[in-house]
């Protein structure tokens, strides 16, 4: 299984390719940059974006022009396929979610992750698996034992999204079954576990932090293969014992068939990005954990999610 501790033994390695960005840093970059969104604006997609871009802008860190572009369709796929298709183009860039997985395996679209040269890994879109605080659960192998005892049931936005992924690969780590109830909203998946409706919640760290704060919802485990930047004390699930890891990507693609000295022009560029205070305070105001990987490595990370993702999906008749 790839994670994240396999991604951090390549470092050095990675490291060492920037050697290259010196003697290209003379003509590379020299023309305007256009920063393709995918999504329209005021999202999730669109936040992180312009944060990148503002951070690359009052760093001074790209030497010229940038031009942002919202285009915005088909849960990503307009977006990703125009940059998709600027094969070779160095002066094009676009920011990766959930869809940049989710959308090819269930729409038919001209592009997958694979077909992108992939930079950096900025932040982790993971979930916490949350009950009520006065609940019988007071750890996760607790959890587990009143699953295995009887039914239990958790609730996640969507009935095919990250949540439901999330909750499937724990079911089948854990060697349980449960019942799926999907909610539309972050709002409803607080009611519905405060309520007692449901015995547990997968949610985004954002949604229920408020919760855990006041000390009413507390989180069993963490989705990721690294502890939460924001919320360190909360375990991972494959710490407890449960081998799996799940999160969705928010990082930054350029097109295919680009010089390898571009890319490492970009991670090199963007590793910078990541140390700003601005970047620090994007993550904790949107929930997200810090835990960058890059080049080649966050390629091998987004495969093995697209891998994952496709599973449950086909395990749960959402695709064949």
């Amino acid at each position: 299984m790839i994670n994240r501790r396999t991604f951090t033994t390549l470092a050095a390695a990675a490291a060492l390719s920037l050697g290259a960005a010196p003697a290209l840093a003379e003509s590379y970059p020299s023309e305007r940059l256009t920063y393709t969104i995918a999504f329209g604006p005021g999202g999730g997609n669109d936040r992180m974006s312009r944060t990148v871009v503002d951070i690359l802008k009052k760093y001074e860190l790209y030497p010229g022009n940038i031009v942002v572009e919202n285009r915005e369709g088909g849960s990503g796929a307009v977006g990703f396929s125009f940059v998709k298709n600027k094969a070779g183009d160095p002066y094009a860039a676009t920011s990766t979610s959930g869809n940049f997985i989710g959308t090819p395996l269930v729409s038919d679209t001209d592009w997958t992750y694979a077909d992108f040269t992939p930079i950096g890994l900025l932040a982790s879109d993971a979930m916490f698996l949350v009950v009520r605080t006065d609940s019988d659960f007071g750890s996760i192998d607790e959890f587990v034992e009143a699953a295995k005892a009887g039914r239990v049931t958790i609730a996640g936005s969507g009935s095919a999204g990250p949540e439901r992924v999330t909750a499937s690969l724990f079911a089948q780590a854990a060697g349980i079954e449960y019942e799926y109830v999907p909610i539309g909203s972050g709002g409803e998946l607080v009611t519905a576990l405060t309520s007692g409706s449901v015995d547990a919640v997968v949610a985004n760290p954002s949604e229920v932090a408020g919760q855990m704060e006041a000390g009413t919802f507390k989180a069993l485990a963490f989705s990721d293969s690294a502890r939460s930047t924001n919320h360190p004390n909360i375990p991972t699930f494959q710490e407890l014992g449960y081998d799996f890891s799940f999160s969705l990507p928010r990082g930054v693609v350029l097109p295919p068939d680009l010089d390898p000295a571009v890319q490492d022009w970009w991670v090199a560029t963007l590793q910078k990005v990541v140390e700003t205070p601005e970047w620090r305070e994007y993550l904790v105001t949107s929930g997200m954990s810090g835990n960058p990987i890059w080049g080649e490595e966050f390629g091998a990370y987004l495969a093995d999610t697209s891998t994952k993702y496709e599973a449950v999906l086909k395990d749960i008749g959402a695709i064949n």
